[in-house]
């Protein structure tokens, strides 16, 4: 047997030889994605995980729910998700947040919610949360502080008819990308700071006839890009024109276009790490009545597709989490190196 102390060094040595001959030491396995789902014959949603290659399925959360929108915290330990008690009836609203722990397995809520509060974004420091509520009146995004509970309100949009939803923090925290539905501007996504101050549209307002959605924004990992989906449809909306993912600048506003087939329905769900890859939900053919939406892995340079689940029900809401090795290995390894060196 070799002493511990020894087999730590040479599991430092094998992990710095690692980094230098092939630039990581993640190992695949350690990265996970949590999603929604309608697998396995269910009626609701459920939320899993799996590896990032799309193996090791396993179900999270009481069948007896439906959960939807999981999230992780920094820590890798903990979900948070939204548990639709109006099963996805929209004029029956009835929504709460809830934390799920991995180690324990036990799901648990955490504030007082209004039926209409939704779409739950987790600040990069997991201390805040962003969401859409009605809780006002009209429905606006709100930012709940998880330590002290003290909630406060980002929108208002008063008597005008529309929407503001769907958060998403920028890397740093120190700002919010949101969707904002309104008359006669449309559907846009803005951004504004994360105390609600100097609120600015990202997107340039459409031009024609016809009708632009747009939606779903994501901050990549750098800060530098948002990306989001549009799609343009005739102004009876009757026929869809165009299916895109947008990946734009957010300092110079220069678009990426990313063309998919017009007939196929494209969510974004993350980035994986870095600005080069993200998750995606997609049917292929909202034509097809056996078609289905499924996570796929998008290659941003390369723009190649893979599919990472197979089944026939509905996939959705992917986020990903990097692992214990994948955050920062040059650190982690340095860290290991320095407890060693002490007990010499």
């Amino acid at each position: 047997m070799f002493p511990t102390r020894w087999k730590a060094v040479c599991a430092a040595t094998i992990a710095l030889f690692l980094l230098i001959e092939f630039g990581t030491t993640r190992s695949r396995v350690d990265a996970k994605i949590v999603f929604s789902s309608k697998r396995n014959g269910d009626t609701d949603y459920h939320i899993y995980l799996m590896d990032d290659d799309g193996s090791n399925v396993e179900r999270l959360t009481d069948p007896a729910f439906y959960d939807i929108l999981p999230q992780w915290f920094p820590d890798g330990r903990h979900i948070l998700f939204e548990r639709d008690h109006s099963r996805g009836n929209g004029s029956e609203e009835n929504a709460e947040f809830y934390i799920f722990d991995l180690k324990t397995g036990k799901a648990e809520t955490f504030m007082e919610n209004h039926p209409t509060d939704s779409n739950p974004s987790l600040s990069p420091d997991g201390k805040y949360i962003a969401f859409n509520s009605e809780r006002g009146g009209a429905a606006d995004i709100y930012v709940l502080n998880l330590e002290t509970g003290d909630l406060k309100q980002l929108t208002d949009l008063g008597d005008r008819i529309g929407w503001a939803y769907r958060t998403d923090w920028s890397p740093d925290g120190h700002q919010i990308a949101y969707e904002l539905d309104v008359a006669p501007e449309g559907d846009n996504i803005w951004i504004m700071n994360a105390n609600g101050n100097r609120k600015r549209r990202f997107t340039p307002l459409p031009k024609g006839p016809n009708i632009v959605f747009r939606g779903g924004p994501y901050w990549s990992p750098s800060g530098k890009y948002i990306m989001y989906r549009e799609s343009e449809r005739t102004p009876d909306l009757q026929h869809r024109l165009t299916t895109t993912l947008i990946f734009q600048n957010v300092e110079t506003k220069l678009r990426r276009v990313h063309t998919f087939p017009k007939v196929s329905l494209v969510s974004p769900g993350c980035w994986m790490g870095s600005d080069e890859t993200v998750l995606l939900a997609m049917k292929a053919d909202y034509t097809d009545p056996f078609s289905n939406y499924e996570i796929y892995r998008y290659e941003v340079r390369s723009r190649q597709l893979t599919n990472l689940t197979h089944q026939p029900g509905g996939d959705y809401d992917p986020d990903w989490h990097a692992g214990p090795l994948s955050v920062s290995p040059v650190e982690k390894l340095t860290t290991l190196w320095g407890e060693l060196k002490q007990t010499e």
